[in-house]
């Protein structure tokens, strides 16, 4: 049976060619002009999915969402946004006003086409209404037996059976991490039993625009990014009042824990995990974005062999004028910040080749390059200290793995290696000549 969709437009030419498209696709389609004409149709006769645009003269979009999220579960009722506002706070509003998803006009026939094949394929998933809610920050964590690899929620009493939480189409199953802006969960999708890292923004923080902006901007980078490098996005939506992002779980250890674990790593194992990440970095910087966290926690390597850039919080394009997350930048993980960002100057893609550079060497030597108490006196090393080397930690490495990281190390950028497919170059030719 076809899944029937409500389509709402005030504009009749546009309205005309999204039903053309929807029936060409094999969907039934209601059309109304505006949420006045649409809701009471829709309350008394659910569609499968609702596709609305925003503005419109009774009863805008946004307004029509909040009302049939007073009467029907996104999960039940999908609802599809469709606007020329483009600007991160209206994509927003959107999503704080209930809807699964919000496309930006002029959109590209497929883009429609995808995200309400999508929706309507997931079909009603209504909830339990015994289900629990997705756990606060105050649940302490039992980390099960070390061979699984597993954490558990748990209420506190290590030996009382498993308690299973539910957010929206996911079963969290333990935890990965927390960080500033969240929790990353594990967990698993229920219709289908994939494993997800659950990303939920943070109680504190989902009321802040700001918070809410990086989110979704995070959201956007890594949908744009096709990379086996790089961590993929599944989904992501609004639900109980917190949003989340599904994301690709992988499962392995960060190069920060590696070391931690096994001391430095070798030169083969080094050559080989640099020239992935540099593979992921000219990926990103391909689409002109700037990751601006590059760090060993970012970097994971799977049991396989393949590593995995992750955390794409604080990406921005690199010629976005946004100042959504300037101070996070510059003090969230301040050993690996170009000299040039210091000094007032834009992140680009060689930035981020720096902040490579800082990671090589700290893998390599089992200690930072610039080391501080506080970022003033890390900033003055970057700029203007001492040059690292290398030898001064490992004597017995190979000149030209030192030379590598020695040129992402330079100072000025314009000496720096400008590309990071260049880098991946030399560095898998380095690894063909590694005993």
């Amino acid at each position: 049976m076809a899944a029937r969709i409500a389509l709402v437009e005030d504009s009749e030419e546009v309205r005309r060619f999204a039903r053309m498209l929807l029936v060409r696709k094999g969907f039934e389609v209601d059309e109304f002009p505006d949420g006045a004409a649409a809701i009471e149709a829709i309350v008394s006769a659910p569609p499968d999915l609702v596709v609305s645009d925003v503005q419109m003269p009774r009863l805008d979009g946004l307004e029509l969402t909040r009302r049939l999220r007073e009467k029907f579960d996104k999960s039940v009722l999908p609802i599809v946004l469709v606007s020329v506002m483009s600007e991160e706070e209206d994509i927003v509003r959107g999503f704080e006003a209930g809807a699964n998803d919000y496309l930006v006009k002029p959109y590209r026939n497929t883009e429609l086409l995808a995200k309400v094949s999508v929706l309507a394929k997931e079909g009603p998933y209504l909830r339990r209404p015994d289900e629990p809610t997705i756990p606060d920050e105050k649940l302490d964590i039992d980390e099960g037996p070390r061979d699984s690899d597993t954490r558990l929620l748990s209420l506190g009493n290590k030996a009382e059976a498993e308690v299973k939480y539910f957010f929206d189409k996911y079963e969290i199953r333990g935890e990965y991490g927390r960080g500033g802006m969240g929790t990353v969960y594990r967990a698993i999708k229920r219709d289908d039993g994939r494993q997800v890292a659950l990303k939920v923004l943070s109680p504190r923080l989902s009321e802040s625009r700001t918070a809410i902006a990086r989110f979704l901007r995070e959201i956007k980078v890594l949908s744009e990014i096709d990379c086996a490098n790089v961590v993929q996005v599944f989904d992501h939506g609004y639900d109980n009042g917190r949003y989340f992002l599904a994301m690709e779980a992988v499962e392995g250890d960060a190069l920060d824990r590696m070391v931690q674990k096994d001391g430095p790593l070798g030169e083969r194992v080094t050559a080989n995990i640099f020239a992935q990440t540099a593979r992921a970095l000219q990926a990103i910087a391909e689409k002109g974005l700037v990751h601006r966290d590059v760090k060993p926690a970012n970097i994971l390597r799977r049991s396989d062999g393949t590593v995995k850039l992750v955390d794409f919080g604080l990406a921005k394009h690199e010629h976005d004028q946004s100042g959504l997350s300037e101070s996070g930048y510059a003090l969230g993980t301040p050993y690996y910040i170009a000299p040039e960002i210091i000094e007032g100057g834009k992140p680009d893609a060689r930035s981020d080749l720096f902040a490579l550079g800082v990671t090589m060497f700290e893998v390599l030597a089992g200690v930072r390059p610039f080391a501080g108490a506080v970022p003033y006196q890390i900033f003055k090393l970057i700029v203007s200290g001492p040059r690292p080397d290398l030898r001064d930690h490992r004597p017995s490495l190979s000149n030209a793995l030192i030379l590598i990281a020695e040129k992402l190390l330079e100072r000025d950028p314009l000496k720096r290696y400008q590309h990071a497919h260049t880098v991946e170059a030399d560095l898998v030719e380095l690894e063909k000549r590694l005993p």
